[in-house]
């Protein structure tokens, strides 16, 4: 449809519309030379002139009230399409087949955000999963492990309330299955609201996990004393931050079996509070030499142990080595105490080697004393030379190795031959090998 048709129904025009604006224009024809030059018209084609002004001024008028009616016309097929548009997409989402999803393979779904966050602190409750679909909606308000996850939040005396109304929700919806109890502290004053501890520390008899993550010293975690003897169900303790300590709560948890007293990166332990020794089977912590001898001498049933040291050592005292039958698992951040420890199931070792303390040379008299079959070894911070070559050739049943090399010399012949050595018999079982130099080595390989 073009002006010249009819803006509404896109008729042509009619012959006298047509006729009058060709008159109208044809005059217009005479005075080309005017409007192509500064020259003075005559006065007899003054009167014309004008003429010509109005007649336009006219039509310009006419035309200006054509377009707005087109803009309407326009604006009006606008909100009709984005109507339309709208209503397809609606009609389009009833056929989704995130609808047709079955509620047991939704739940499974929703399950997998229960284990595939390696950052506890990140987990949230899914608030937003219902907006999905009804179905949705639906497995999510009955599935009562998804609002566990309990994070008790920090603020100063002088912010706003904490929200409340919402951990209430969580702890209806979480009906009676176990709970995980989260709570961080990053600056001095950070304090959990009263409010919400009450509430929480109500439900201690469900508390399955209790994680404290207290990024700065001196803090007295006195608010937990309301807890004691409520602790039943604990199965996981993990506590991070300097001189952080807390009341006698956990001497009575008989579920209590994982106990991890340090942060993510082997820094110093908080004080040690009154555990169970005797009924743990996962351990981590960084103290000194002689508290580690004690912790795992009355802990014989570890399964899995990490075992760090808040300051260097240059040495460490003989003596006898601490039997820890059931061990599957060891993580530990100086190689050289590995002759205080002795583990004849052990299947995993990951360590540190400092060239310093010879941590290598430490590993295979280990292993032959723990008379253990060795599948996994992780080495950080080693040295490539003939010493671990020897090592490794001791080690027939390894099926996985990491490496990370910290000595980026010019001298490659240790390297070449053991890769060479690696390609033949040297590990005859070995199926996996990841390598890389310690500037540049991702730990989670």
């Amino acid at each position: 449809m073009t002006l010249e048709s009819c803006w509404q129904c896109g008729a042509p025009p009619t012959e006298a519309t047509t006729a009058t604006a060709s008159t109208k224009s044809q005059p217009l024809l005479g005075l080309s030379h005017l409007l192509a030059s500064n020259d003075t018209p005559l006065d007899s084609e003054i009167s014309f002139i004008c003429d010509v002004i109005s007649d336009g001024k006219g039509l310009v008028d006419a035309l200006s009230s054509q377009i707005d009616n087109l803009e309407a016309v326009v604006a009006r097929l606008i909100w009709k399409h984005d109507e339309m548009a709208q209503l397809v997409r609606q009609h389009r989402a009833i056929l989704s087949p995130v609808r047709r999803v079955p509620p047991e393979l939704v739940c499974d779904i929703l399950a997998l955000l229960l284990s595939s966050n390696d950052d506890d602190t990140k987990i949230r409750p899914p608030w937003h999963l219902g907006h999905i679909c009804g179905s949705w909606r639906r497995a999510v308000l009955g599935y009562p492990a998804l609002w566990s996850f309990i994070i008790v939040p920090s603020y100063f005396p002088s912010n706003c309330r904490p929200p409340l109304p919402m951990i209430e929700t969580q702890l209806i919806r979480s009906a009676n299955v176990p709970l995980s109890v989260c709570w961080s502290s990053h600056r001095d004053g950070d304090l959990p609201g009263l409010h919400t501890l009450d509430l929480v520390v109500s439900h201690s008899n469900r508390w399955r996990r209790l994680l404290l993550h207290i990024s700065h010293g001196n803090v007295w975690l006195d608010w937990l004393r309301a807890a004691g003897g409520r602790l039943a169900a604990l199965e996981t303790f993990e506590l991070g931050g300097h001189s952080t300590r807390i009341p006698d709560i956990l001497s009575t948890t008989p579920s209590l079996c994982k106990v991890f007293l340090m942060d993510r990166n082997f820094g110093a332990s908080p004080p040690a509070p009154a555990i169970p020794w005797g009924q743990i089977t996962h351990y981590a912590g960084s103290f000194t030499e002689d508290s580690q001898v004690e912790i795992v001498r009355r802990a014989p049933n570890l399964v899995s142990c990490a075992i760090g040291f808040p300051d260097w050592v240059d040495s460490f005292a003989p003596g006898e080595p601490v039997v820890l039958p059931c061990l599957r698992r060891l993580r530990i951040e100086m190689a050289g105490f590995l002759p205080r420890l002795q583990a004849p199931l052990l299947q995993e070792l990951f360590c540190s080697c400092s060239p310093m303390l010879h941590g290598q040379s430490e590993i295979l008299p280990f292993v032959e004393r723990s008379a253990c079959s060795l599948q996994t070894l992780s080495l950080m911070r080693c040295s490539i030379d003939f010493d671990l070559i020897a090592v490794l050739c001791g080690l027939k049943s390894l099926t996985h190795l990491i490496i990370e090399d910290q000595d980026e010399s010019d001298d490659d012949s240790p390297r070449i031959t053991l890769f060479d050595d690696l390609a033949g018999d040297l590990c005859p079982n070995l199926t996996s090998l990841a390598y890389g130099f310690a500037s540049a080595f991702s730990r989670s390989s």
